[in-house]
């Protein structure tokens, strides 16, 4: 983080955990910590403002101490929807945006995606590993918040496609994914030692 460039954190926590049989994601238990805990650990000592987008339990997301934020509609409308009403919501510069099931992601992680945002100057900063994008790792400027309105108004939800629309700089991070795996299912928690 720089002196010119204020960053808030986004932990998105926003979506109705489907493949998790409609538990919430972020609030399940991994090692006898949330899910979310592991997120909110790493990304907060790189930012600003930390904030936490959630559609349901508000109250217990609360209970991390930082502001939770709902998205504009109330139709689950994914990532893009999460991000705009953090977009809404800050008045810093950026977002470092992180999903709320990403146990292992770690905070030097986090700050070399933040690094090479400031560095390239780009609108939009996304992890890679290899081939894979993981389009919900990403630093993202708060001046796109028109584009995203207009987006997600045409019924638009695909993130990658919002990407095409501006200038996009992919940090690879290598073949090693670790850090950046999701956990979408409760077979997948369980099957972690």
């Amino acid at each position: 983080m720089t002196l010119q460039t204020k960053v808030t954190g986004v932990i998105l926590a926003g979506g109705q955990s489907r493949r998790m049989n409609y538990q919430d994601k972020g609030l399940q238990l991994f090692r006898g910590q949330p899910l979310i805990s592991y997120s909110f650990n790493a990304l907060r000592p790189l930012v600003d403002k930390l904030i936490i987008n959630a559609n349901q339990n508000i109250a217990m997301y609360e209970n991390f101490g930082v502001p939770v934020i709902s998205d504009l509609t109330q139709n689950f409308s994914g990532a893009l929807a999460g991000i705009l009403a953090a977009m809404n919501y800050s008045n810093e510069d950026l977002l470092l945006v992180v999903p709320c099931d990403a146990p292992f992601i770690s905070t030097q992680q986090l700050q070399r995606l933040l690094s090479e945002q400031q560095k390239s100057g780009a609108e939009i900063t996304v992890a890679r590993t290899g081939e894979q994008i993981h389009s919900v790792f990403l630093g993202v400027k708060t001046n796109l918040r028109t584009s995203l309105e207009t987006y997600l108004a045409a019924d638009n939800h695909k993130v990658r496609l919002w990407f095409e629309q501006h200038q996009t700089h992919f940090v690879d991070f290598g073949v090693d994914a670790r850090g950046f795996e999701n956990i979408n299912t409760l077979d997948e928690l369980n099957a972690i030692p």
